[in-house]
């Protein structure tokens, strides 16, 4: 067994704010990282963290985001799968490291999130899609519902997601 990390976090930035209103969670970006220390942390959002745009694809580089937003909130579940699922999701996140720049976050899709209508443009993904479509790409779980529909709730509804911590990102980085 090999462990992976879904982490749901809020910066308090006006866009995230936006979003809390939107989809009415707490916690509105979700990445996903197969490391403990989050060294290897990937999602859809900022290309820069002082910068809204660009966004697109991203490995998030967790220090440099709480050096700009120190009080950063986050939930960091750790998810078991099996070696051939964690093989998997390396296979499927390369596709995604190797063609970086033709994917975009999907600011329009947002609006079909929130009434529940299918979306796809493709290379688009919102934080949410992105880490729902590579679950389940890589055949470690099924959310029975088309990726474009996928909010934060749901990917928090995998039944062996387990919650290790609570609290400022920064304080996580600093356990390490």
């Amino acid at each position: 067994m090999k462990n992976i990390y879904i982490i749901f976090s809020y910066t308090g930035t006006y866009f995230s704010t936006f979003l809390k209103y939107i989809l009415g969670e707490k916690y509105v970006h979700v990445s996903i990282s197969i490391d403990e220390n989050l060294k290897e942390v990937y999602s859809f959002g900022r290309k820069n963290p002082k910068r809204m745009f660009p966004c697109g694809f991203v490995k998030e580089d967790m220090k440099l985001i709480t050096s700009f937003f120190q009080g950063a909130i986050c939930q960091i579940y750790e998810l078991p799968i099996t070696r051939k699922e964690y093989h998997q999701l390396r296979r499927e996140l390369k596709k995604y490291k190797d063609y970086q720049n033709e994917y975009h976050y999907n600011i329009k899709g947002l609006v079909h999130i929130k009434f529940n209508r299918i979306y796809h443009r493709s290379h688009h993904f919102v934080c949410s899609q992105f880490v729902g479509k590579i679950l389940s790409d890589s055949k470690i779980y099924d959310f029975k519902k088309d990726y474009s529909l996928i909010k934060p709730r749901d990917i928090k509804s995998i039944p062996k997601l387990d919650l290790i911590y609570e609290g400022k990102i920064i304080n996580y980085l600093e356990g390490l």
